[in-house]
């Protein structure tokens, strides 16, 4: 719709910013299980969803220079892999045994209480109309709390919500070794009482500030016995693996694909193995990769069949010396 007119329909959203008409759509929702079961939020492209890119183009720069070094949830130039391997490099620093504090708040984005959000969110944008619209799209679901997952902008607010701990822990508490992804972080110290003590501290903080809970799971352990689960791998000092419960979501997916193939999409297939096989790429993970798609002969042929379908070589099987056919 938006593409056969652009600038129609751009003018008109400028001239519902302009006048202030403007006002988030109704949610459609839905509920997904992988990983975890959530309700997703969803928003019509036009105008809504052009209307949070846009807001992200316009506090993007700003907010990302008041973000800590190690936060990296939708950031550019960061995200997952950019987490892990800062991760590697503070084990590398720890030459004697080290305990990790794994922590994450229960129900993190249904918890967002509004008005703790946009006091958060005032703290560094000024602009009366920016912060009016903002506003409209954090009181888009009724009540006192919830942002809803789904939305362009609820990741950005992920990191918002959280940044003034993490300077607390950084420039208060003198935490040297801390990661943070979203809601979920990790800080590592050769003293796990010092832990101990921090996991303490960052649940009174949250209930304090920002009137949240941790998560009853977080919990502080020794690094060698059991490696760091993080971001969906299981990182050890010298090597990395598959978290397990992806393991078996990736072993559960090719089987299906060896078995339903001629059923599927070629895009669906092609997708699902590359970008299965990308993500084992970043860990140790050969042997999973070589048994359950090199070595399957059905997995591979599906692969080379819808590659030959969408016109491009079988990346995998050029990569593993594979040619199609």
């Amino acid at each position: 719709m938006v593409n056969e007119d652009e600038n129609k329909y751009l003018e008109a959203i400028q001239q519902s910013l302009v006048d202030r008409t403007f006002t988030t759509a109704a949610y459609q929702t839905r509920i997904v299980r992988e990983p975890k079961r959530r309700q997703i939020y969803i928003l019509p492209y036009y105008p809504d969803r052009i209307v949070q890119h846009a807001i992200m183009n316009v506090i993007q720069p700003l907010w990302d220079k008041v973000f800590i070094y190690d936060t990296y949830s939708a950031i550019p130039g960061r995200g997952i892999h950019a987490a892990i391997a800062r991760l590697d490099e503070f084990l590398a620093r720890i030459p004697g045994k080290a305990y990790c504090l794994q922590f994450d708040v229960r129900s993190y984005y249904p918890s967002m209480n509004h008005a703790i959000l946009k006091g958060l969110v005032q703290r560094k944008i000024k602009c009366k109309g920016t912060l009016w619209l903002i506003d409209d799209i954090i009181d888009s679901v009724p009540g006192e709390t919830n942002v809803p997952i789904g939305n362009y902008l609820s990741q950005y607010f992920g990191n918002i919500y959280l940044n003034w701990m993490d300077h607390w822990l950084k420039e208060i508490k003198r935490v040297k070794y801390y990661i943070r992804y979203n809601d979920d972080g990790v800080i590592l110290h050769t003293d796990k009482g010092v832990l101990h003590h921090l996991r303490e501290a960052i649940a009174w903080y949250l209930g304090a500030k920002l009137n949240m809970r941790l998560n009853p799971k977080t919990q502080v352990y020794p690094v060698e016995s059991r490696g760091i689960d993080f971001l969906g791998y299981r990182t050890f000092r010298r090597y990395r693996l598959l978290r397990k419960r992806s393991a078996r979501r990736f072993k559960k997916q090719m089987a299906h694909i060896a078995e339903h193939a001629e059923d599927m999409d070629p895009q669906t297939v092609a997708s699902s193995i590359m970008s299965y096989v990308g993500w084992l790429q970043h860990a140790d993970c050969y042997n999973l990769i070589r048994t359950h798609v090199i070595e399957n002969d059905l997995v591979m042929d599906a692969l080379d069949a819808a590659c030959d379908e969408l016109g491009f070589d079988n990346p995998i099987g050029r990569q593993y010396g594979r040619v199609n056919g």
